[in-house]
């Protein structure tokens, strides 16, 4: 990570790494219960990171081991979320720091990355990112050594580059709208992090340490202007806001699922939470814009160009279409025959079917436990960089582990049906 603003601070990439953890441990750490879970999760969210860092700016040809690092890292955090169904006990841990300390520390760390996705290099970000499309064919430049403050060289190395990636060439404008789209994405998933707690876990302090810790974690500097990942997470967070709305959180799943084809196993999951409560109106909104996705990048081939130039992912990138074949670099199943991942694509399939109809009346806590497992599990098929979106289900992951105890917080029923619940309720009485 060479990124201009933060590099020329004197910050390297395993410098922001210890920091990083450092300041996670100083902040959520609780010294007080040594023992707890939430000291467990502090430590599973750095075990990524070895991995993801191993295949920074590796260029055509990545090793093969970081990708099983980064598989075994991710099969932890998918028991820690199936583990989370059962942990109805949830003890209220503050975080180290005041609610003003962590609103001063979300704001000045927010700025700071913000300004560092306007500065960025042109076509920086697919070199520091191995989850970018192109990060696999970008040129492998010379990193600029840890802790380095010097301008000069960052400059001739911007200068020896292409203007633009190659497939942005003539198109300025969509390299300017993929940063404004990158800082809303981040700005809107800080905001969603922040309304969440104060809404749903009814606490503004664990808003501001999920969002704090969201902007602390390294995986938000590595993917800082990929809009594959940030978009939908976003979308997914903003469908957690509004949960009591079956139809606006169709509607967001399903722009989340038309942008990033990964998280498609999530409608069948928010289609059984909804269960009696609304799930048609989810269903009938999800597929609908999940349709007139497909139908607009069909019949408008230059819009389908635009939206993958604004890194939207494609069907046959996730490996999601007929006849697909093995990527030739950057992934897990390069070299290997697809007729392998079929079987993990099959055991995602049933996995997606069981959490849809089991447990079969899901509270909000369960919703977001099981869509951060699916967000996960997606990454063990995931065509190409697979296990490298972790900005994809990050958000989910930190809205577990702060989470309260949410047993109470159901989809609302129809005004209609509550008065028929009711009516029964007191006759039985």
């Amino acid at each position: 990570m060479s990124g201009a603003l933060v590099a020329d601070f004197g910050i390297g990439p395993e410098s922001w790494l210890i920091l990083s953890l450092i300041s996670c441990v100083t902040i959520f750490f609780k010294f007080s219960r040594f023992w707890s879970v939430r000291n467990l999760d502090l430590f599973l969210l750095f075990i990524l990171a070895p991995g993801l860092m191993q295949l920074v700016g590796r260029g055509e040809h990545p090793p093969w081991g970081p990708f099983v690092w980064l598989f075994i890292g991710s099969t932890c955090w998918l028991v820690r979320c199936l583990l989370d169904l059962g942990l109805t006990r949830r003890p209220l841990l503050e975080p180290n720091l005041s609610a003003a300390g962590l609103a001063c520390l979300s704001v000045g760390i927010l700025g700071l990355i913000i300004a560092e996705a306007v500065s960025l290099p042109a076509g920086e970000e697919a070199s520091r990112n191995p989850a970018d499309p192109r990060s696999s064919r970008a040129a492998d430049p010379a990193p600029a050594p840890p802790g380095s403050i010097g301008q000069d060289a960052t400059v001739n190395r911007v200068l020896r580059q292409t203007p633009l990636p190659s497939p942005l060439v003539g198109k300025p404008a969509a390299m300017v709208l993929l940063r404004v789209l990158a800082c809303l994405a981040q700005l809107g998933l800080a905001a969603g992090l922040l309304a969440v707690g104060w809404r749903h876990f009814e606490r503004p302090i664990s808003g501001l340490a999920v969002a704090s810790c969201y902007l602390l974690v390294p995986y938000t500097r590595i993917a800082l202007v990929d809009t594959g990942q940030l978009l939908p997470s976003a979308l997914i967070v903003a469908a957690v806001v509004a949960y009591r709305w079956p139809a606006v959180s169709g509607a967001l799943i399903g722009l989340a699922a038309g942008w990033m084809p990964a998280c498609l196993g999530l409608i069948p999951l928010w289609a059984g939470f909804y269960r009696g409560r609304g799930i048609g109106r989810f269903l009938i909104t999800a597929l609908t814009c999940i349709i007139v996705c497909g139908l607009l990048a069909y019949v408008f081939t230059d819009l389908a160009v635009w939206a993958r130039a604004l890194r939207a992912r494609s069907l046959d990138e996730v490996g999601l279409l007929p006849g697909t074949e093995s990527p030739t670099s950057g992934s897990f199943w390069t070299g290997i025959d697809p007729v392998y991942r079929l079987p993990v694509q099959i055991a995602y399939l049933a996995f997606v079917l069981v959490v849809a109809v089991w447990p079969a009346e899901k509270n909000l806590g369960e919703l977001i436990s099981l869509s951060a497992a699916l967000l996960v599990a997606s990454q063990f098929w995931y065509l190409e960089a697979g296990g490298t979106l972790v900005l994809l289900y990050l958000p989910m992951i930190l809205l577990m582990m702060f989470r309260p105890n949410l047993t109470t917080k159901r989809p609302r029923l129809r005004p209609r049906a509550e008065r028929v619940q009711r009516g029964a309720f007191v006759s039985g009485g």
